[in-house]
């Protein structure tokens, strides 16, 4: 048996090495933080049941049309962009982990989840625990193949994150936008600890960073419901807008300073601007209403096991009441890796190019 274990160890460990000398052909890595658009799982195993997504028709559109803690009828965003680096989807949910040896990368986040830890307490993960768990996991790769093969590694891996969107949708909910002063104020607080966060990632060994703009999040199905009109909350998109432009000026920020800093903006709310101009050249058929739900615009409730789905779900926007269809997803993974006008200062095709400096 213990010659058995040092073959199993020796093989893993070569297997590693490969993965670090392997690096400089693609992406070696992906790690995963933020919200339900990027969650794979990681809320199926928090306790209580709110916030979880773990039951159909939820994944009827995923590979076995089972549900997996997606926020989704299949894919989500982090799996489409990760299918682009050479992986098969996303890395997997960090809390399914049974050991720490995920070397293609880890998905840290958790639905509910926003840049302020008060976003989704009691029922997510806070965006500095995921990252309190991403430092668990280098700590360990760190041990297991040494501080400099591993710096090298996470160096050339990209860091992806979708985040921000929670904690304006609260503000917004419990104190409206009436107050100016109090808008700046929110705004402020979210870049100033976004900008922290993402500075300890670096000093962790990341130096690639993908970071998804906030989405026009007055037009969401159960907003649109709320409203006489039927029309969109503008000045929640406002909000957005102005949190997007503190996000690239935090961006730049970073990486006028930090040596190695590269990221990828993208400009998630102009890509949703140009689908609505013309859904159909894009190939959705209805841009207001959730694919499954109750009532108006569908929006009424949750995506529950006894809520109606629509058949067509390509032509939808979105999946449920909050979140993206399957095909929203495609659309803005494949815009982001390769479309320079929804990307900035890169896209993420050149930032996952291991061969480019900037």
């Amino acid at each position: 048996m213990g010659r058995m274990r040092s073959f199993l160890l020796a093989a893993a460990l070569s297997a590693t090495l490969f993965l670090l000398t392997a690096a400089n052909d693609r992406t070696p890595a992906v790690y995963v933080f933020g919200d339900s658009s990027v969650d794979v799982g990681n809320n199926n195993y928090l306790p209580g049941n709110l916030g979880k997504v773990n039951f159909r028709p939820n994944g009827i559109d995923y590979p076995g049309g089972k549900p997996t803690g997606r926020f989704s009828n299949g894919y989500n965003v982090a799996d489409f962009l990760a299918m682009k680096v050479g992986l098969k989807k996303s890395p997997p949910a960090y809390l399914s982990l049974t050991s720490d040896a995920q070397m293609h990368g880890v998905n840290f986040a958790s639905g509910g989840s926003g840049i302020l830890n008060a976003t989704g307490r009691n029922i997510s993960i806070s965006l500095n625990q995921q990252i309190k768990d991403y430092e668990e996991i280098t700590r360990h790769l760190k041990s297991r193949v040494g501080a400099t093969a591993a710096d090298r590694f996470l160096s050339k891996s990209l860091f992806i994150f979708s985040t921000g969107n929670n904690d304006m949708l609260g503000f917004y909910t419990v104190f409206g936008l009436k107050n100016a002063t109090q808008q700046d104020l929110l705004i402020g607080q979210l870049a100033n600890q976004f900008k922290n966060q993402l500075q300890t990632l670096y000093n962790l060994g990341a130096r690639k960073f993908v970071v998804f703009g906030a989405s026009r999040l007055g037009c969401v199905p159960t907003l649109r419901r709320a409203i006489p009109s039927g029309e969109c909350a503008e000045d929640l998109n406002k909000l957005s807008q102005q949190f997007n432009k503190a996000t690239e000026a935090v961006l730049h920020s970073l990486a006028s300073t930090l040596k190695g800093f590269s990221y990828s903006f993208i400009k998630v709310y102009d890509i949703i601007s140009v689908v609505s101009s013309n859904p159909t050249k894009y190939g959705f058929t209805d841009l207001v209403s959730a694919c499954c739900g109750s009532g108006k615009f569908n929006a009424e409730s949750s995506c529950t096991p006894n809520a109606t789905y629509c058949s067509n779900r390509d032509q939808y926007f979105y999946w449920d009441r909050l979140h993206p269809t399957q095909a929203t997803s495609r659309l803005i993974s494949n815009t982001a890796f390769r479309g320079r006008k929804y990307t900035t200062p890169v896209t993420v095709e050149q930032l996952a190019d291991s061969r480019r400096r900037y």
